[in-house]
């Protein structure tokens, strides 16, 4: 904020000086136009001078109204300093021109009024390649308003031509007072720009502290994830290891006690023992059901040794031979490479798929069919068992749909006609293992 108010300060005074400037020389110059007129000195004052020079009234007045519309334009472009456009840029031509005019009015005899127009343009400019060509711009634009670098060869009257009506003692006095008033904005143009870069510095060290701290707060945010990791594993691991013993653990317990009693009254109570194991089967399914549910995240062992096709026929023909189910398995994408929670999802798509095939089906034969569409994998699951026209979800057809969703993927049966037919869609991020 202070360094605001001293910018706004400093711009202000260069302001007031240069309108004092403005009026001295544009002054100056009808004044000492007229009292040549006025001493009948006109003709030898044409003859000093290589050009016919503007009217009295009208130096003074483009002068004036020139530079009252750079300072106008000046302010509205301060008013636009953070907000980049096309505006500002034509904004930053109407003040050079402005500038322009009241320096060619002057005769280029007072080229102060630049630096306002460079204070503007540095103010409003970042990066290095943009201050390279402001640069050059300013230097041109400082050659061109600068009498005697280009003045003289534009035709225009200098300065000491319109000091000569006037005795010596005026003529270092009025030139003393141009010198100063040059020199003050001189030096008040180096301290506006000096408090300019300073505050850019300090911008940039802020910029950095910041950068500094975020990417600490980065570090320590990945090193929060990684011990909610680790802590979400620790109590994943606890809650299996809790599960498994209340409900395999329960299990087993169960099923070893009454096979045990199986065995003493299998030689003098046949319907007691038959009883007991009816018993000891409802314990087994009751087990296996708690162990699926407590286990139902994990992935599969054959996945975590094989690649995701051996994995498939492995456990296909494990349970063709347990069933004699005539299983088929044709996959048209190889290789079948991907993300791990897509491999474990047509994994377990297919293995649920031809359970409940050889469970509720019935069924003496499962085709089953992979292909790839476009960027979705479909998995086709099909079977010659009993069908089912109205389907009521049990555990696993939803236990397949939540998996897919996970994925955006999709789920689709057909049991109205011969057979039942499943179908998943899953959108793949294919690998860089897959070669379409």
């Amino acid at each position: 904020m202070n360094r605001e108010k001293a910018v706004s300060g400093l711009q202000i005074a260069m302001y007031m000086l240069n309108l004092a400037a403005v009026c001295l020389v544009a002054g100056i110059m009808s004044f000492s136009l007229k009292a040549i007129v006025r001493s009948m000195d006109a003709l030898s004052f044409l003859e000093m001078i290589q050009a016919r020079p503007w009217r009295p009234e009208t130096i003074l007045l483009t002068a004036v109204c020139a530079y009252l519309f750079l300072v106008f334009l000046s302010t509205l472009l301060q008013q636009r300093e953070e907000r980049p456009g096309a505006l500002r840029t034509w904004l930053l031509a109407g003040e050079t021109a402005a500038c322009v005019a009241a320096t060619a009015a002057m005769g280029m005899n007072y080229d102060g009024l630049v630096l306002l127009v460079v204070a503007d343009l540095i103010r409003g400019q970042k990066g290095s390649r943009q201050k390279l060509i402001l640069g050059i711009a300013v230097v041109a634009l400082y050659t061109v308003l600068n009498y005697n670098l280009a003045g003289r060869w534009l035709g225009m009257v200098s300065w000491d031509a319109f000091l000569s009506c006037y005795q010596s003692s005026a003529q270092i006095w009025l030139r003393g007072l141009r010198s100063l008033i040059t020199s003050v904005n001189l030096a008040m143009f180096i301290l506006y720009m000096t408090i300019l870069i300073q505050g850019e510095y300090r911008e940039r060290a802020r910029i950095q502290l910041l950068y500094e701290q975020l990417e600490s707060a980065n570090e320590q945010l990945r090193n929060y994830a990684m011990e909610a990791e680790r802590n979400a594993e620790t109590r994943e691991r606890n809650r299996l290891a809790r599960e498994i013993h209340d409900t395999l653990g329960h299990a087993l317990t169960g099923i070893v006690a009454g096979i045990d009693a199986c065995i003493t009254m299998l030689d003098y109570s046949p319907e007691a023992t038959r009883s007991q194991l009816e018993k000891v089967g409802t314990v087994a399914r009751q087990g296996i059901t708690d162990v699926r549910r407590s286990v139902s995240k994990l992935r599969p062992d054959a996945l975590e040794k094989l690649p995701l096709e051996e994995a498939l026929r492995t456990m296909l023909d494990n349970m063709a031979s347990a069933s004699g189910v005539n299983i088929s398995f044709e996959n048209q994408v190889r290789p079948l490479k991907f993300h791990e929670d897509e491999e474990e999802a047509v994994y377990r798509v297919i293995q649920e798929a031809s359970t409940n095939a050889i469970r509720h089906g019935h069924a003496a034969r499962i085709s089953i069919c992979i292909a790839k569409k476009d960027q979705w994998l479909t998995v086709q699951v099909k079977d010659n068992g009993c069908g089912c026209e109205k389907v009521e979800k049990g555990f696993g057809l939803k236990h397949m749909e939540e998996r897919l969703k996970l994925l955006g993927g999709k789920l689709s049966w057909d049991g109205s006609r011969t057979g039942f037919v499943i179908r998943a869609e899953i959108p793949i991020r294919w690998g860089e293992g897959y070669s379409s």
